[in-house]
């Protein structure tokens, strides 16, 4: 399991709270703002190292604290944790300090839903960008010191550009940035390529509809990508930016033929989401060996009673520990709950 104890302290709206949750699906209960999204949250922190609703890990300190802290233990018998203050984040797994997000990544793999997770449909690249590297990290060991060399090779060449330095300063980083990009490239385009089956598989039993992948590299086609930096490097130099590369790839998503994006629905677009999340995970389980964590915010949102019931029979047969919120456990139609938490002013209690 991933998590079989969880405590947090200065966190939000909890002084304090622990839970023992259970290894298959536990259902979070209990009003609006009563902490349910909040306790999903600190769960994320510990294993991503930031928050999927504040920019700042800040954000996250109870008011009346000056720091906060989660600590879980893992069904592994090791210990994580991680305390966030004004000045700044400390994390410690297994009495060691951890000074990578990578790390936590490795130890807790978390994948959230929220009721903005159709973002990942309607909004721009880049959330696409980061849902087909959260994959590729986990499935390519390569990938992680691949995808730095390329970022510092793509800040040292744009800061050349910017400078206004000769072309004999920028070569040597568009060479490096060839040979980076290169392989972030091909690792991207084979974990796309093992995603289509589960996240479509996911989309017919959502939607009834097949989805398609379709990774599209940030460069002209027919091309190396060292070359057409080289053909780029006035444009760029007079923009100041490097315009091409991996950091403008796309993933494009064909549902039945068409983009998806700006033709579906609202409803539509969070199932869409959701398939790409599911079908991720089915991918990913068998990498996280048991660790992992799907939390759900809020499912039935923006969803009639036969969408809802087919995302939550399909959320109840992932292969890992799941965390689901809801109003009223009445409400999750499809799922049958091995824990149920109630959550209100600050407080955790287990009543199943």
């Amino acid at each position: 399991m991933g998590l079989k104890r969880l405590s947090i302290s200065g966190f939000r709206c909890f002084d304090r709270a622990d839970l023992e949750p259970s290894a298959g699906v536990n259902v979070v209960v209990g009003p609006n703002a009563s902490g349910k999204t909040s306790l999903l949250e600190a769960m994320f922190l510990l294993g991503r190292g930031r928050s999927f609703r504040a920019a700042r890990k800040q954000a996250m300190i109870r008011e009346t604290a000056a720091e906060l802290q989660v600590v879980g233990r893992l069904g592994d018998g090791r210990s994580v944790g991680i305390e966030v203050s004004k000045d700044g984040w400390t994390a410690r797994a297994a009495g060691e300090p951890v000074t990578q997000l990578a790390e936590l990544a490795s130890l807790l793999p978390i994948q959230v839903m929220d009721p903005e997770i159709h973002r990942l449909v309607q909004e721009g690249p880049g959330e696409r960008r980061r849902y087909i590297d959260w994959a590729t990290f986990h499935v390519e060991h390569e990938f992680l010191e691949t995808w730095r060399k390329y970022q510092r090779a793509l800040r040292q060449r744009n800061a050349a550009l910017r400078s206004r330095q000769p072309d004999s300063m920028i070569q040597p980083w568009e060479q490096a940035l060839g040979e980076s990009g290169t392989a972030l490239d091909r690792y991207r385009a084979e974990a796309v390529a093992q995603l289509a089956a589960p996240v479509n598989a996911a989309a017919e039993r959502l939607l009834g509809t097949p989805l398609g992948l379709e990774y599209r590299p940030g460069q002209p086609l027919g091309t190396t990508l060292s070359s057409a930096l080289a053909e780029h490097r006035e444009r760029d130099r007079k923009a100041g930016t490097t315009q091409i590369g991996p950091h403008r790839a796309e993933l494009s998503l064909l549902l039945d033929g068409h983009k998806a994006r700006g033709w579906v629905s609202r409803g539509q677009q969070k199932l869409v989401a959701a398939a790409l999340v599911l079908g991720q995970a089915q991918l990913l389980a068998p990498y996280w060996d048991d660790r992992g964590v799907l939390l759900v915010d809020d499912p039935a949102a923006e969803l009639d009673a036969d969408r809802c019931e087919r995302l939550l029979t399909l959320i109840g047969e992932m292969p890992f520990q799941v965390f689901v919120t809801s109003l009223d456990p009445g409400s999750l139609p499809g799922l049958t709950p091995e824990a149920v938490f109630h959550v209100e002013q600050g407080e955790v209690v287990r009543v199943v």
